[in-house]
């Protein structure tokens, strides 16, 4: 699969594909992670690392495409900000055990196979320290792609799909299913429904599970 292609592709074509604003869940929560290590999994141009890594936390961070890699150091670098960012694909990337305060993966997990999203989930549990916490949002059976997908594109796996214009899989999680994957976590922050999306291209609608949670294993 050349998954960096497609995404190389719609990074190149804009100036910025995801802004600069991070996620206001993490603004909410930001006081309640202890200091260290953070881990942003599909960190994009970096707009949620730039915000911790001006809160006082070593944030590290890696995506698939170069260019988004690319922007994403330079953003801190004008920022004055220490950021380690890699060009790295998550299904091969090595967690070290008990490591982060804080592991995010937004908007990424839905682009892998079922049984792929559920050994790099082993991974994040894996490396955070206890008392740590995760913050991810991905799309749900709500979302109205959903539906296209199951008429359209090559089932793979359950909920998981293959589409060769992007030659890439996209999964919909069911909200037992997310849940499950953190079991045993308290629930900090917790949401589902649908969503207008005014943040890229044209406006339009998302399913969507956004979740916090702190390990306690």
């Amino acid at each position: 699969m050349k998954k960096s292609s497609a995404w190389e592709e719609s990074y190149r074509s804009v100036k910025s594909l995801w802004g600069l604003k991070p996620d206001h869940t993490l603004v909410d929560y930001a006081t309640l992670i202890p200091k260290g290590a953070v881990l942003d999994l599909g960190m994009g141009e970096g707009r949620n690392a730039l915000f911790l890594a001006k809160m006082g936390y070593d944030v590290e961070g890696i995506d698939i495409s170069q260019t988004a890699i690319e922007r994403c150091i330079e953003r801190a670098e004008n920022a004055n900000l220490k950021i380690k960012a890699k060009v790295g694909d998550l299904r091969k990337l090595d967690i070290p055990s008990g490591k982060y305060s804080l592991i995010i993966a937004t908007w990424v997990l839905n682009f892998f196979k079922k049984t792929e999203i559920e050994r790099i989930i082993k991974k994040i549990r894996n490396g955070l320290k206890k008392d740590g916490f995760v913050y991810i949002g991905v799309f749900s059976i709500e979302d109205p792609g959903y539906e296209r997908a199951k008429k359209f594109l090559e089932v793979v796996e359950e909920n998981t799909f293959y589409s060769p214009k992007k030659d890439s899989f996209i999964h919909y999680f069911t909200h037992e299913e997310f849940l499950s994957l953190f079991s045993g976590f308290k629930v900090i922050y917790h949401t589902n429904g649908i969503r207008l999306d005014l943040g890229h291209g044209k406006p339009h609608y998302h399913g969507f599970i956004v979740y916090m949670g702190q390990k306690y294993e």
